[in-house]
């Protein structure tokens, strides 16, 4: 039997019945990191390493892990070889999610059913990239393949949208790419960054930046502007979360000092981008948009590859876990002050999925919904995904969970979305077969479809998308 079959991970008869009501969903990917310029240009793939490894920092962590010379892996060693060497280490990942990701995208968008430990690399190289050459595997085919509804991907504040809008124009695109505003390189300012902010935000808007508070004003014109393009959400990523106990004169202090290249302390940092978080998630509650936090990682910690591979080049590692107490507060400070939507919280580290579910319950009422986000980066594992559905379950609603995304660089990551489902089918089917759980079919099949579908359906209201 083949690694990847009928049953994979369905390890009860139960997971394998639920499994069919959720497998032909499609697939609304509310979180990714997708060039909306590649899709766009729709061009096929030069090669498999391409489209396979080309910035994919999980698979250059593995390769370094086993060994691999750096040259092997972003370098500019001949791309058979970097494949070879990757397929090469590819059977000694196994319990890394990758052995499991991988199996399933050779099958799902190439079918083949490669014995990873026996595999011919230099027929597979051939056999893959001949089928990357066909129409049916550019860009907007493997999505569509993969019953893709929905796009979002993460954009900077300044960016023009211009893909977007084209793509939007385009009658030959069934699925929706919808831009997601990134605030976060403009909300933690530092000496070194401000000025450049400054001067992008002003070249973009008509505001004429001159303190602090105009400052604010371009980046709500840009929350703005994303609205009128379709932007439905944003999405800020920091390491700490951010401080709400700066008042205005304080925030301009530290504003005005970063702007003269003065040095501030890490706290003054923080409280400056919850004052300018603050003002800009008015607008965001204003129109009615789904806010994500990504919180935890401690990014680019090794300074000489740095140096070499420049930012998410896999260098980058769990952080310690959140301050329940800060988090509290900046949902309660966002609350206090009309600027608190329905609200996503992703933590980088696994402890702290318990906190954060207990910590978006004090929030969530009839106006907003505040909620534990999909395991992530280092957590979407296979054990790391059941966990997390204990976690998010024994304090919360798991019928109501907003489920699975991407959060990926490649066209053919959506088989996550399979792995997911059928992760959560045998975890709610060995619930039902030990008797934890009982249900009318009606019921237990509207809760899956809603973790797989219809929840983000519901949340994020994107127009022209609905139920299943």
């Amino acid at each position: 039997m083949t690694l990847i079959n009928d049953n994979f991970l369905l390890n009860n008869k139960t997971a394998v019945k639920l499994y069919q009501k959720v497998k032909d969903l499609p697939i609304y990917d509310f979180h990714c990191h997708l060039d909306p310029k590649e899709i766009y240009e729709n061009k096929n793939y030069d090669n498999i390493t391409q489209l396979w490894l080309g910035g994919d920092h999980y698979k250059w962590r593995l390769m370094r892990a086993y060994g691999i010379e750096e040259a092997f892996i972003t370098g500019t060693v001949d791309d058979f070889d970097k494949f070879k060497a990757f397929m090469h280490m590819l059977p000694y990942a196994i319990v890394n999610p990758m052995y499991h990701w991988c199996a399933l995208e050779l099958k799902r968008y190439f079918d083949e059913d490669t014995d990873l430990d026996k595999v011919n690399v230099k027929k597979l190289y051939k056999s893959l990239n001949k089928k990357l050459a066909k129409p049916s595997h550019t860009p907007q085919s493997l999505i569509k393949q993969s019953n893709v509804k929905v796009v979002c991907t993460t954009d900077d504040p300044c960016d023009d949208l211009k893909y977007h809008k084209l793509l939007n124009e385009d009658d030959k695109v069934t699925f929706k790419v919808i831009p997601t505003f990134r605030p976060d390189s403009y909300v933690f300012l530092n000496q070194d960054s401000i000025n450049t902010k400054i001067n992008q935000l002003d070249e973009t808007t008509d505001c004429d930046i001159k303190d602090l508070s105009t400052y604010i004003d371009a980046l709500k014109a840009r929350v703005h502007y994303f609205d009128r393009q379709g932007a439905r959400s944003s999405d800020q990523s920091f390491e700490k979360t951010p401080l709400v106990t700066a008042s205005a004169k304080d925030a301009n202090a530290v504003y005005d000092a970063l702007k003269r290249g003065e040095q501030v302390s890490e706290t003054e940092q923080y409280e400056l981008a919850g004052y300018i978080l603050t003002e800009i998630s008015k607008v965001y509650e204003e129109l009615g948009w789904v806010v994500q936090f990504h919180l935890g990682p401690t990014r680019n910690n090794n300074s000489n590859m740095f140096g070499i591979t420049g930012p998410d080049s896999g260098f980058d590692s769990v952080g310690e876990q959140l301050s329940a107490k800060k988090l509290n507060a900046l949902l309660d400070h966002l609350e206090q002050n009309q600027a608190l939507s329905d609200t996503i919280i992703y933590p980088n580290n696994g402890n702290d999925h318990l906190m954060v579910q207990a910590t978006a319950g004090n929030f969530t009422n009839s106006s907003h919904k505040v909620q534990l986000g999909a395991a992530w980066w280092f957590n979407d594992t296979k054990e790391g995904m059941e966990q997390h559905l204990v976690d998010y379950a024994n304090v919360g609603l798991l019928s109501k969970f907003v489920g699975m995304l991407t959060d990926s660089r490649s066209m053919i990551s959506y088989t996550r979305h399979e792995y997911f489902r059928r992760i959560l089918c045998n975890f709610l089917g060995d619930k039902i077969e030990k008797g934890e759980i009982q249900l009318s079919d009606d019921t237990i099949t509207k809760i899956l479809k809603d973790i797989c579908y219809n929840n983000a359906v519901n949340l994020f209201k994107i127009e022209g998308v609905e139920e299943v």
